[in-house]
Formats: C-alpha cells, sequence, structure tokens
C-alpha cells in the first residue's frame, strides 16, 4: 500500500476456507481492511454493509456463483464501479469474458503468485479512484 493512502476496503468471497483465510491475512499484512463471506449472498449483503472499495471472488460458490455476483453488483448503480477481481481454481475464461465486459473487472487463476496478486488490487482501485473523478 502506498503511503498516505487510506487503506482498501476488500470484501474476499470464497468457499474455501483456507483459501478465504490465506488472502485475509496476505491482505491485512499488506494494511487493507478486509471482511470474508463464503458465499454469493453473503458477499451480497457485505457489499452493502461493508461498502467495500474492491471485490475478490471466487467462481464457483454455493448457491449463485460469482460470475452472477459480478452481475447483480454491476446492476446496482451504487456498485456500478466498484473493482472485482475474479480469482478462481478452475479455467472459467469463456464464462468470464462476459463479466470482464462490465468493466473494472480482471480474472486471475488461483495460485498465481502473490506479487501478481496485489499488483492488481493496486491497479484496480487506482483505476476506480482515476475514474470516479473523472466523472
Amino acid at each position: 500500500m502506498d503511503p498516505g493512502r487510506s487503506p482498501e476496503r476488500i470484501l474476499i468471497v470464497d468457499d474455501d476456507p483456507s483459501y478465504l483465510r490465506y488472502l485475509d491475512l496476505r491482505l491485512q499484512l499488506e494494511g487493507h481492511q478486509t471482511y470474508m463471506a463464503a458465499s454469493a449472498e453473503d458477499g451480497l449483503g457485505a457489499a452493502e454493509s461493508f461498502e467495500p472499495t474492491l471485490v475478490i471472488t471466487d467462481v464457483v460458490l454455493p448457491g449463485i456463483n460469482g460470475l452472477e455476483l459480478v452481475r447483480r453488483l454491476r446492476s446496482d448503480g451504487r456498485h456500478r464501479r466498484l473493482p472485482i477481481l475474479i480469482l478462481t481454481g478452475a479455467d472459467h475464461s469463456a464464462e468470464v469474458g462476459e463479466v470482464v465486459g462490465l468493466g473494472l473487472v480482471w480474472y486471475l487463476r488461483k495460485g498465481a503468485d502473490w506479487k501478481l496478486i496485489r499488483r492488481t488490487v493496486s491497479n484496480l482501485t487506482t483505476r476506480a479512484r482515476e475514474m470516479l473523478l473523472a466523472s
């Protein structure tokens, strides 16, 4: 995190408890505030109460999947420009293409190097801030 910049508020949505805790710990060590949700439904509720500046979600979730979570967040005007990182273990590249077109959505495979994840988080949040300032 850049000195002088307030910490990001990152909502992590993943049903794998060990990966959820891994991301939570790494992001907190980077100085971010985090909220963990084990389902898309919990993530939607947390988006309202936690007011994240970034969402990280898996695709495969119980109930509605992560792609539907992205669609629902985008359909809500308050979350129209919320940056989203889809971080998933399976190859969903064909399906992800549709939601990447909704803007400020990026896709990485689980197992990506932490430096790449950290850089992607930084790039997404910086772009979101720039868009907010430009509007």
